[in-house]
C-alpha cells in the first residue's frame, strides 16, 4: 500500500490534505510535512483544518499556509491524515460526495475503527503506529526529497505529541530512530518541548490547579477521575486550549488503570478525555460506546449536557438523565487538599 500512496502522490498535480477538527501536534505536524514535501516536488498543495490551531503548535513552518476550508473541486487528489472517522474531517458530506464523484481520496492514519475506509480509494492505516507522523515518515522518503529542517520539525513535532513527550508506551524503537534521524536533519527537539510541554499560561496553571484539587479515585474501577465546569473556565478566564494536556498529567496514579476528566468547555456541550497506560485496557473502544473514539490508550467523546456539583458530588445533566459521579475518595499520588480549588 505504501508504494501504490506514494506512485498515486506523485501522479498528482493539485493536492488537498485535511487533518481533523480540535487538531494537536500530530495532526498539524503531518499535515504541514506533506504540504512541505509535495510542494517541493512542484505541486500545489493546499492543507485545511476546519479548527484554528492550537497556540502550542502554530511555531510550526508552513502553519500560515493552513486553511479553515477551500473549494474541494478544485483538487484531483484528497489526503486525509490523521482524522480517525469520517465526521472528524468537519467535511464529511463534502468527502462522501467527491468519492461518489470518483475522486481520488487517501486516507492515513493509525486511529482503531477508522471508518474513512468508505470514502477512501487508498487506505494507508496501521493501528500499531504510535502517530501518523511515524506513517508520513517512510512515505516522504519514498517519495525521494531531501529531508530539510521544516519537514523534520513537523514530523517530530507529531511523534512528540502523540507518543506525549516520548514517555508513553507507544514509544517504540521505530520512534526514536525515526526521532533521531529528524533530530539529525535540524529538527530541534528543545524547541518542540518548549513550545508544546513548557507552553502554560497562567490561566491554564489556574484551571489544571483546579482539576488537580478535584482528582478523584474510583476503587473498583481502579479510575482517577476529574471535572471542570464551564463556570471555572470563567473563574480563570481559559479557554478550552488551556486545559489541554491536562488529563496526561492525572494519568500518573500508580494504582489507577485509567483516567476520565470530564469538562464543559462550551454551555452544553461536555468533553470527556480518557487516557490509560494499562495494556489491558482500551479506552477508545470506551469512547466508541458514547460515539467518540481516539486510540487503546488516549481517546475522547463528547456529547450535549450539562455538569455541575451538588454537595461533594458531581452531576452529569444528559437531557432528562442525571449521572452522579461517585464521592470524593483522594488517590494516592494525589494530594487530598480539597474536593475542590476555590478561585480568588
Amino acid at each position: 500500500m505504501l508504494d501504490t500512496v506514494i506512485r498515486t502522490l506523485q501522479a498528482a498535480d493539485r493536492v488537498l490534505v485535511i487533518t481533523h477538527e480540535q487538531p494537536d501536534g500530530d495532526a498539524i505536524g503531518t499535515a504541514l510535512a506533506l504540504t512541505h514535501v509535495l510542494t517541493a516536488l512542484g505541486k500545489s498543495v493546499t492543507p485545511v483544518c476546519v479548527d484554528p490551531v492550537p497556540i502550542p503548535f502554530r511555531f510550526l513552518p508552513g502553519i500560515e499556509q493552513l486553511r479553515h476550508d477551500c473549494l474541494f473541486g478544485n483538487f484531483d487528489l484528497v489526503v486525509v491524515v490523521d482524522c480517525g472517522d469520517l465526521r472528524r474531517t468537519g467535511f464529511p458530506d463534502r468527502l462522501k460526495s467527491l468519492s461518489q464523484l470518483g475522486k481520488t481520496i487517501v486516507n492515513i492514519d493509525h486511529h482503531q475503527r477508522n471508518d474513512l475506509h468508505k470514502v477512501a480509494e487508498l487506505n494507508y492505516v496501521d493501528y500499531a503506529a504510535s502517530s501518523a507522523a511515524e506513517l508520513v515518515y517512510p512515505l516522504l522518503q519514498g517519495l525521494g526529497v531531501t529531508m530539510t529542517s521544516p519537514v523534520a520539525t513537523c514530523l517530530l513535532t507529531g511523534l512528540y505529541s502523540d507518543t506525549g513527550g516520548f514517555k508513553h508506551s507507544n514509544t517504540s524503537p521505530t520512534v526514536l530512530r525515526q526521532a533521531a534521524a529528524l533530530v539529525a536533519a535540524g529538527a530541534s527537539l528543545s524547541t518542540i518541548k518548549q513550545h508544546i510541554a513548557c507552553y502554560r499560561s497562567v490561566a491554564s496553571l489556574k484551571l489544571w490547579g483546579v482539576a488537580l484539587a478535584r482528582a478523584r479515585f474510583h476503587g473498583p474501577l481502579k479510575l482517577v477521575y476529574s471535572v471542570i465546569t464551564l463556570e471555572d473556565f470563567g473563574a480563570c478566564q481559559a479557554t478550552p486550549d488551556d486545559l489541554d494536556g491536562c488529563v496526561n498529567l492525572l494519568n500518573c496514579t500508580p494504582e489507577a488503570k485509567a483516567t476520565l476528566l470530564v469538562s464543559e468547555p462550551l454551555l452544553g456541550r461536555i468533553r470527556a478525555s480518557l487516557r490509560t497506560e494499562d495494556d489491558g485496557v482500551d479506552v477508545g473502544a470506551l469512547a466508541q460506546l458514547f460515539g467518540g473514539g481516539g486510540l487503546r490508550k488516549a481517546a475522547g467523546f463528547s456529547f450535549p449536557g450539562h455538569v455541575r456539583r451538588r454537595g461533594a458530588q458531581w452531576l452529569v445533566e444528559l437531557g432528562g438523565t442525571t449521572v452522579t459521579l461517585p464521592a470524593y475518595q483522594p488517590a494516592r499520588g494525589i494530594l487530598p487538599i480539597a474536593p475542590f480549588l476555590p478561585i480568588n
